[in-house]
């Protein structure tokens, strides 16, 4: 069925067959016999340069009590968005969720 799909749209428009996916926009996808796994942690540990940072099974504190100014320091708000966008677009890290809608409030 799958064969005949794709002919089918290879018929219909103009696309070629490259085989499996292991990469589509930033996510890694692995294929095994019957799951299939996405990530995206190659992609923001190399953008974000975190190749040192340690891992944690909870993202984030809901105790945590954030404030938009520490110490009077300057944050680069280019770095910060893109950050917190890429963190938005992972669909892998379900876990997440809470810890980077509460940072993405933090944007203006």
């Amino acid at each position: 069925m799958v064969v005949v799909f794709r002919k089918t749209l290879t018929k219909n428009f103009e696309m070629i067959h490259l085989g499996l996916m292991f990469y589509f926009v930033g996510i890694e996808v692995i294929q095994q016999d019957n799951e299939i796994f996405v990530c995206q942690n190659k992609h923001i540990v190399k953008k974000f340069k975190m190749n040192n940072s340690k891992l944690v099974f909870t993202p984030s504190n809901e105790k945590l009590n954030l404030t938009r100014k520490i110490d009077d320091k300057r944050v680069n708000s280019t770095y910060y968005k893109s950050l917190i966008g890429s963190l938005t677009l992972t669909p892998t890290r379900s876990n997440s969720v809470f810890g980077v809608g509460l940072l993405s409030n933090f944007m203006k």
